[in-house]
């Protein structure tokens, strides 16, 4: 049994859903840009690539490979971003840090990335998958959740 100030679940469920919000604006302004300018392609190019098989295929193609890759991005970026905060000097994500939370190993020491970043996949994965294992800290006395318990990380208030 620990001696640390658990957060509690609303706690982290509130720094959840700002960190959302946070990744979704990012997005958000990346992808506004990006999406203005295929449509911007994709419109100026239909007149002028009438009849040329080669040079449709061509605007095609490197369309596909940008869309390939802003859904590789939104893919890794959010647990890359969790990964990192977490094992960052400030131990929190910038959620964490609003509701004054942070993630510390067993013993109050900050989780080496790769730790955090075991956590950060556990964490997406089965927040993706299955929802439901997010409710396991309102269950687990240490008020651990898988990701937590498979990275033996706690989430804790700050002092």
């Amino acid at each position: 049994m620990n001696t640390f100030p658990l957060a509690g679940f609303g706690n982290r469920l509130v720094a959840q859903i700002i960190d959302s919000i946070i990744v979704g604006i990012a997005f958000s302004l990346i992808l506004v840009p990006f999406g203005g300018l295929a449509a911007l392609i994709g419109l100026s190019s239909a007149d002028a690539l009438e009849g040329s098989d080669e040079a449709t295929a061509a605007v095609m193609g490197l369309f596909g490979i940008g869309l390939i890759v802003l859904i590789l991005a939104s893919i890794f970026t959010p647990f890359v971003y969790d990964a990192f905060m977490v094992s960052s000097s400030k131990q929190a994500t910038f959620g964490k840090m609003i509701m004054k939370i942070k993630v510390v190993g067993p013993n109050g020491e900050r989780l080496t990335f790769s730790q955090a970043l075991v956590r950060s996949l556990i964490k997406y994965i089965s927040g993706h998958f299955c929802f439901l294992l997010w409710l396991w800290p309102l269950f687990n006395p240490e008020e651990q959740a898988l990701h937590d318990l498979a990275a033996k990380s706690l989430v804790i208030r700050e002092a």
